[in-house]
């Protein structure tokens, strides 16, 4: 009696097969995954985050809105320049994004994840307060959302482009 199946073997040489698997295992281990992530997108994201400062926005967070009028006058009073340069004051916050490092780890369950800013940099309440002011806004003092963190379809497009890059070279720098 027929029963239809058909089985096939093919024997070959299976060297690059497994030289390929070990290239993408080396290449998307935790330590491989730190490498890129310091590497390429902690540097990229510290460069754009510098450039949204210095140019009070950019295609992540649309243009900065200006400073009302009233905070021109607190910020002159407290011997400030009134209108400019927008989310720098002290600078605390600038620096705090800016002057600190990113920092990438491997978590409990492998893989990898990037902090930025580090999350070892700290920050007291009062500069977290003023990050999540920068980012979403308030109602009272009625303040609008300046972000300074973000990431868009460019921050994407990059990050895969340089992982494809990171796989091929076989996670080495």
């Amino acid at each position: 009696m027929t029963t239809g199946w058909i089985d096939i073997i093919i024997v070959g040489d299976t060297r690059g097969v497994e030289e390929m698997l070990a290239w993408l295992d080396t290449s998307l281990s935790g330590p491989g995954l730190v490498a890129f992530l310091n590497g390429k997108v902690g540097p990229w994201l510290h460069e754009r985050a510098e450039a949204r400062f210095r140019n009070e926005g950019d295609d992540v967070t649309g243009p900065w809105a200006p400073l009302k009028p009233a905070t021109q006058r607190i910020r002159a009073s407290k011997g400030f320049p009134p209108a400019h340069p927008i989310n720098i004051r002290t600078g605390e916050m600038e620096r705090y994004i800016l002057g600190g490092t990113f920092q990438a780890a491997i978590p409990g369950q492998g893989g990898a994840v990037l902090s930025f800013p580090g999350s070892g940099q700290g920050g007291s309440k009062e500069l977290r307060e003023k990050m999540r002011t920068a980012q979403q806004g308030k109602t009272q003092p009625n303040t609008v959302a300046r972000p300074v963190l973000g990431m868009n379809e460019k921050d994407l497009e990059f990050v895969l482009f340089e992982l494809a890059s990171h796989i091929q070279r076989g996670g080495t720098p």
